[in-house]
């Protein structure tokens, strides 16, 4: 006996059938709606809607919302990476600065001890307080700037030793100076030898690291290349206006054309914005910037002329090495000066300034290869507008006072240039959902009307 076969389960489950409809008779090839056969499912729903010319229109609509909010991004995020790549540029601008300082107070300290030395036995209260005020200063910028900049925490520790070992020095020449015993020149030459051979160069590679870092967000500020994403986009959404137009023959229509007019005034907001902002920084780095970091050369090298000038007569007419190094430091300060009285006619006075104290130095030394040694050390240690400290004082104010006045106006102008960046983000932002709204306004009339 041969069983039947066995139906396989299914899930068509009759659905009921209204009144005065068809009921499928056995025959007719017609059966009972079912739940499966009434819901249609997700690929035909999808054909449906991007079926035809008002598929294609939807299509096309939410590609051109797609590349409204790809422009307001785009946009928004290249004003925000410029503002960032300004503060970080301002940042490190600081950062050099402090650096600068703490070169420049080492050497107007080393200048200060070795010119007092001169005078034997116990230095001027003046003196002492001006050696005291400049190792204060390396010392709080030391700690300030390892504070910002954590990049430079190994490198200022390792300085703050070689500082340590410096001072202690110092203050071993200055009491075997007051007890009148010669090795207290030793004492000194040591600890200025040291503080050119092991801390200068730590100082002058954390302020060319940042000088570096600066230039590099400098070079950054101008985020106009992002845009080129922002450009295509508007680019895709006029071919989608010119694709419609075609199609329906109606070649204006308000919305479309709103939103592609808002996305263009947006892109060149952006790029005038970004442009503006890269051109302002590079007028900084040419400018505050760059004379900051000029100024701090001339300064740092006139100290490193005085310190060796007062070597020259210390260690008595073996002080030819010395002399030598005084000479390349004024062709280094003249050099320097050079650069920024180009720039700024009123930093002309920093040459003749300098001038004065080369003039009064070549004095000094004359006496000294004359063999008047005393009246040497009495020219190098007056304090007078007629000798060597009084002159050298003058300038070294003035020159520091242009130093700071510059790095001051260059961080707060990269300041300024960074406040209205947020702002002009969140303004482009909401223009680019507008314009999607208007996409979808303009093209949604459009399928309306084909219908």
């Amino acid at each position: 006996m041969t069983s039947a076969p066995t139906s396989r389960p299914t899930t068509n489950i009759p659905v009921a059938i209204p009144a005065g409809a068809p009921s499928g008779a056995p025959g007719t090839g017609t059966g009972p709606r079912t739940i499966a056969g009434s819901i249609p499912g997700a690929r035909s729903i999808a054909s449906r809607l991007l079926h035809g010319t008002p598929g294609r229109m939807r299509l096309y609509m939410a590609l051109g919302v797609v590349a409204a909010i790809v422009l307001g991004a785009v946009s928004a995020n290249a004003l925000l990476s410029s503002q960032a790549a300004v503060e970080r540029a301002a940042n490190n601008t600081a950062q050099v600065v402090r650096a600068q300082s703490i070169h420049v107070d080492l050497l107007r300290a080393d200048a200060v001890a070795t010119n007092a030395f001169l005078i034997g036995g116990l230095e001027t209260p003046e003196s002492r307080a001006r050696y005291e005020d400049a190792m204060a200063r390396v010392a709080t910028g030391i700690a300030e700037a390892a504070a910002a900049q954590p990049a430079d925490g190994a490198a200022l520790g390792a300085l703050s030793q070689q500082v340590q070992t410096y001072a202690a020095l110092v203050e071993q020449a200055r009491t075997n100076n007051r007890l009148g015993l010669p090795v207290g020149a030793q004492y000194l030459t040591q600890a200025s030898a040291g503080l050119r051979a092991d801390a200068i160069p730590i100082i002058t590679a954390v302020v060319a690291a940042n000088d570096q870092r600066a230039r590099d967000e400098f070079d950054r500020s101008n985020s106009s290349l992002q845009l080129a994403a922002g450009l295509l986009a508007l680019i895709g959404l006029v071919a989608i206006a010119v694709w419609l137009a075609k199609r329906t023959h109606r070649y204006l229509n308000g919305r479309l054309t709103g939103a592609i007019a808002l996305l263009l005034v947006a892109l060149v907001f952006t790029l005038v914005q970004v442009a503006g902002v890269g051109s302002a920084t590079r007028a900084v780095a040419d400018g505050d910037f760059g004379q900051t970091v000029t100024l701090a050369e001339a300064t740092t090298s006139a100290n490193d002329a005085r310190a060796n000038e007062s070597l020259t007569l210390i260690r008595r007419g073996s002080g030819a090495a010395n002399e030598k190094s005084w000479k390349a430091d004024d062709q280094a300060v003249r050099a320097a000066l050079a650069d920024v009285s180009d720039s700024d006619s009123d930093l002309e006075t920093l040459t003749s300034q300098w001038s004065d104290y080369a003039a009064v130095h070549q004095q000094v030394r004359e006496l000294d290869d004359n063999g008047q040694w005393d009246k040497a050390v009495a020219m190098s240690t007056d304090p007078s507008a007629k000798g060597s400290d009084g002159t050298f004082t003058t300038f070294d104010t003035a020159v520091t006072q242009a130093r700071d006045s510059a790095g001051k106006d260059a961080v707060a102008r990269l300041g300024e240039l960074a406040r209205t960046a947020p702002i002009a983000a969140i303004g482009v932002a909401l223009a680019a959902l507008l314009a999607a709204w208007l996409v979808v306004r303009g093209i949604g009339q459009r399928i309306e009307e084909y219908r």
